[in-house]
């Protein structure tokens, strides 16, 4: 079985100025490959903050590459491959920030729910856990960087959720009732007309 190398770093505060997008964090978990969390990406309209987090997170893996804890792990995936960003077509970077939404209880062996501690900003009261944290909200988030190495295929930066700041607050309102598509939804089958 492959070894795992880790190195956690201290915990860091993304800059003021992110903007939450596809946020499922309480309210929701996101499923994937049978991992279940929470996941935010974040971007920046100010670049110098962008530039700022994106250097930050190329210097951690470029100094841990040198320390002595990853001497065997000679071969690293290129660029910024999973570096804790990516880089949109429309050359936007986002940064993808995650953290597990269940625990296994030592004491009972059974899993249970956690919820990452989200604070409002503008009222000073926390998010209640139903919440659902829509697009272009303003956030800050407090991570921890990890940056990881199991093989030549499997290696980079994972950017863990400790908590979260809204600064400015849009919450998600549900299903789309389909006026942007320009269409009306029909309640039966038999009321629609479909052009061929």
């Amino acid at each position: 079985m492959a070894t795992i190398k880790r190195k956690s770093f201290d915990k860091m505060i993304t800059p003021t100025g992110g903007k939450a997008k596809w946020c499922k964090i309480n309210s929701q978990v996101d499923e994937y490959e049978g991992k279940r969390r929470y996941t935010v990406t974040v971007t920046f309209e100010d670049k110098a903050k962008e530039k700022k987090l994106k250097d930050f997170l190329d210097d951690l893996i470029a100094k841990t590459k040198e320390d002595s804890e990853f001497a065997g792990c000679k071969k690293w995936r290129s660029e910024n491959d999973r570096c804790g960003y990516t880089t949109s077509d429309e050359r936007e970077v986002q940064f993808r920030f995650q953290t597990g939404a269940f625990i296994i209880d030592r004491d009972t062996g059974e899993e249970k729910r956690v919820y990452v501690p989200v604070l409002n900003a503008k009222t000073k009261e926390m998010v209640p856990h139903d919440t659902k944290i829509g697009n272009g909200s303003e956030i800050r988030i407090q991570f921890t960087p990890t940056v990881y190495w199991m093989n030549a295929e499997s290696n980079g930066i994972n950017l863990y959720i400790n908590r979260i700041v809204v600064d400015n607050l849009i919450e998600y309102q549900g299903e789309s009732d389909f006026s942007d598509f320009d269409i009306e939804v029909a309640k039966d089958m038999d009321d629609m007309e479909v052009p061929i």
